[in-house]
């Protein structure tokens, strides 16, 4: 029966189709395997723009990822909290806390946007070595740049 069933027209687009589909399955799951999630845990990154602008200060502006917690330099002072990120790219920090530094000016109302626009991501995105923190509409709302992990501090 099998025999005859090949044999047919029908029976040969019936093998073929079967073919393709396991040959599909197989490479999508493969494909599954090896692309990595967009986990934010375990990385580091330098603030480039903030909004549309470009940040330039005489020490760059961090934010670090460990599994839950955020930590950073915001221009003036250190900050730190907890923070949740899927592998579908939602975003959001738990309360953020800072060490309390004297800062004027410039660095003050740049550290007062930097962590404004931290509160409000609520998604991001990683693409070639870049980190995008978005709001809810999708706007970016801050663009990183990756680095390595800062030597002699602890999070």
């Amino acid at each position: 029966m099998l025999k005859k069933l090949l044999s047919s027209i029908t029976g040969q687009i019936l093998a073929v189709l079967l073919g393709l589909a396991i040959v599909s399955a197989c490479t999508l799951d493969s494909s599954a395997k090896n692309a990595p999630g967009l986990s934010l845990a375990n990385t580091n990154w330098e603030l480039q723009k903030l909004g549309k602008e470009s940040v330039t200060s005489d020490r760059p502006l961090t934010l670090n990822f460990d599994d839950s917690r955020l930590t950073g330099y915001s221009g003036c002072n250190r900050y730190f909290g907890s923070y949740t990120g899927s592998g579908d790219g939602v975003f959001s920090t738990g309360p953020l806390g800072a060490t309390k530094m004297a800062c004027m000016g410039e660095k003050s109302l740049l550290e007062q946007r930097f962590i404004e626009q931290l509160k409000k991501a609520s998604q991001y995105a990683i693409a070639h070595n870049q980190l995008h923190l978005l709001d809810a509409e999708r706007n970016i709302l801050m663009m990183f740049s990756a680095t390595k992990p800062e030597s002699g501090v602890t999070k």
